[in-house]
This record gives C-alpha cells, structure tokens and sequence, in this order.
C-alpha cells in the first residue's frame, strides 16, 4: 500500500512537472509549481533508487554497490547474530532486569493462586508424559541397573549389614528376634508338610515303611512348637542366651573380621553380576512408567494433584519467608547469568546459521517485508522535501 502511494506520487510530481512546463508561457506563476514538481521528481527518483539498490539492482541494471542485502547477506547474517548476543544477551542487563521484576515474589503470588498452580501442573505432567513417550525402556533400565550397580559397588556390604543387625538387635531385643524367628520357622514347617516329608524321605532308606517320614515330620513340628512355647513361658532359657552371644560374635565379624568382610564383598559381586539385577530395574522402571503415564494423562489424577499442592505450599513458603525470596531471586539471577554466559553465542550462531541459510532473495524479501513500509516513507519524504528545496532555491534566484 505504502508502495503504491510513493510510487504514485512520483508520478503524479512528474505529470505536474510536465503540465507546468508546458503551460509556462502562458502563467509564469507556475514556475514555483514547476520548481516544487521538478526538485521532488528529482528527489523521489533518487530516494527511489537508494530503497530499492537496497533489495535489487534498479531496473534490474548490475550497477555497482546495489542489490546489497542480497550481496551481502553472510555478512548481515554474523552482525545480526552478533548483534543480538552483544545487546540481548548481556549477563548483566539481564540480571538487572531480574532483580527488578522480584522473580520470587511474583512467583509466590502465582502458585498461591489454585487455578494457575493446577496450570503449572497439568503442563508439567504433560510434559513428563510426552518425555515418557519418547524414552527407550531399554535404555533407562540400562541406565537404572548401572547407576544402581555402581552405588552398590561403592557400599562395603558387610559392615552396613552388621550396623543394622546391631541397630535391630540394640535395647536387649534378642528375645523379641528370637522368638520371631522360631515363630516363623514353625509356621513354614506347618505350612509345607508334604515338601518336608518329600524331602525327609527321600533321605531314608527304601526298605522303611512310608509312615516314617510322617513320624519324623510330626517330631520335628512337635519339637519346634515346644521350643516356642518354651521360650513364651521362660525369659530365661538358655537358648536366648545362645542366641544372644551368636548375633553378637556375628554383628562384630560382620564389621571387623576381615575375611568375613572379604567373603561378604565377593559375594555382592557376584550377586551385582546376575542378570537379576538388570531385569529388577527394567521391571521397576516398566512399573514406574506406566504409573506416570497413566496419571499424566488423567486431568484428577493423584500426580497432577499433588505437583499442584507442592506449587501451593511452595507459594505459602515464599510468601512467608523473605530470606527464601532472596535466595529464589539469587538463584534466578545465578541461573539466568550462568546460561547466558555459557549458552549465549550459541543463540548469535543460531541466527547467524538461520539467515545464512535462506536464499538471498528470500532474505532481501523478508527484510523489505518487514521494514517496507518505512523505506516507502523515506521516498514519500524525499519526493516532498526535494520539492520544497527546490522550490526556495527558485524563490531565491528570482530575489536575488
């Protein structure tokens, strides 16, 4: 539009310029008109050529230094990258603008508000369900069992596991674990007869009748249930005092004797060098995914509840302590100069690689697109400015 106008008035200034030239002789008045008309034809058909060597050669003529975007598009494609990292991604003009807009306490403000904490959740448990999506199981479960084989590595098994004997065992409970444990074998020996007996015959010999295993079986179940009811009726038996002295003499090999030690760590590596392990953390991480993806996509879902009331309770937080408001604006500040310092050259070779990459009439296209309308009002001015000079320097050599 803006095109069209320029265009036409330098038409109509030529068709002025040439009507007053012809009625001259008859009106020597028009003279100032023909003085207006032929210094803003002269000036929109100079301006004209300044816009348009700009983009293109002017009447598609090589002349020389014109065409210049597309000429010279590589090197207006590194001083707009340039351009952008020197004046937008300055560290310190961003942290300033942050420390100005108290990121912490908009941030308060926001996810007390239960409609935009329910936002914030459902876009992030979107988002997790879109990168559940895209994770290879295989991979993860990988990346489960390694991370998860290494720490275990890292642990000296033995010792740990006589920590937590000496922990269960501590405040004189060697009783309760006793008892526990002959309740609990008595229970299996009640609970897999027909294996006991299947296995106790198996022992004997052929020529003994079938009954015997089912004597010996009653024997041993007898035995097991009189020793439970035996230590219920007597907090001194001798066997809790057995009991005692052998989980105390273990929980101290199991920390100090170092063939124990020993023996206890190639045990866990053989153990981490199953492929148990591996399909352990493949079935968690199976279970796992699942869970998420179901609740991501659920809109009431537990997850989503509960992203939602952490963001409240995040927001309650802030809003209450100003020393946790200063270390979010620190950390904000601290994060934004970390990425821009680290990561900022990448966005100015971005858009260096962005417009080199376009044709180089596509680039001139998209600039006089995108800047046409003030370049059409350069030539607007140019016609109307050059007509006024040139009609007062005719006023002037009429005076003088």
């Amino acid at each position: 539009m803006m095109k069209r106008r320029a265009t036409g008035m330098l038409i109509g200034v030529t068709i002025v310029f040439l009507v007053t030239s012809a009625l001259l002789r008859y009106a020597p008045w028009l003279g100032f008109i023909r003085a207006f008309a032929e210094a803003a034809m002269v000036g929109g058909v100079a301006d004209w050529f300044a816009v348009t060597a700009l983009f293109r050669h002017p009447l598609g003529l090589p002349i020389p230094h014109t065409a210049i975007i597309p000429m010279r598009k590589e090197r207006i494609a590194i001083s707009f990258g340039s351009f952008v990292e020197r004046n937008f991604l300055d560290p310190d003009k961003i942290a300033d603008r942050l420390r100005r807009q108290d990121v912490a306490g908009r941030l308060a403000r926001s996810m007390r508000q239960p409609a935009r904490a329910n936002q914030v959740a459902d876009f992030i448990a979107e988002a997790l369900g879109g990168l559940l999506r895209v994770a290879n199981d295989e991979d993860v479960g990988k990346l489960m069992a390694s991370g998860l084989s290494d720490q275990l590595v890292a642990v000296q098994a033995t010792p740990m596991i006589g920590r937590l004997l000496g922990a269960a065992a501590g405040d004189q409970r060697h009783h309760d674990i006793l008892v526990r444990v002959v309740e609990v074998a008595t229970s299996w020996i009640e609970s897999n007869q027909m294996i006991i007996r299947k296995r106790i015959a198996g022992e004997l010999p052929r020529w003994l009748p079938p009954i015997v295993d089912q004597k010996i079986y009653e024997k041993l179940l007898d035995a097991a249930r009189r020793t439970l009811a035996e230590l219920y009726e007597n907090p001194e038996h001798p066997l809790y005092m057995q009991f005692t002295a052998t989980m105390d003499n273990w929980i101290n090999n199991l920390q100090h004797d170092p063939q124990v030690r020993a023996r206890g760590e190639a045990l866990k590596v053989e153990i981490l060098a199953q492929p148990v392990l591996r399909e352990v953390a493949a079935a968690v991480w199976r279970d796992l995914k699942a869970a998420l993806m179901t609740q991501s996509t659920e809109l009431d879902s537990p997850l989503r509840r509960s992203i939602a009331e952490g963001l409240t309770h995040l927001g309650d937080a802030l809003e209450r302590d100003a020393d946790w408001r200063e270390k979010v604006d620190v950390w904000a500040e601290g994060l934004a100069r970390f990425i821009v310092t680290r990561y900022g050259h990448v966005a100015g070779e971005f858009i260096t690689h962005t417009v080199n990459g376009w044709d180089a009439m596509d680039t001139s296209r998209r600039i006089e697109v995108q800047f046409g309308r003030d370049l059409q009002f350069i030539r607007i001015n140019g016609t109307v400015v050059g007509g006024l000079v040139g009609l007062l320097i005719y006023t002037a050599s009429l005076l003088f």
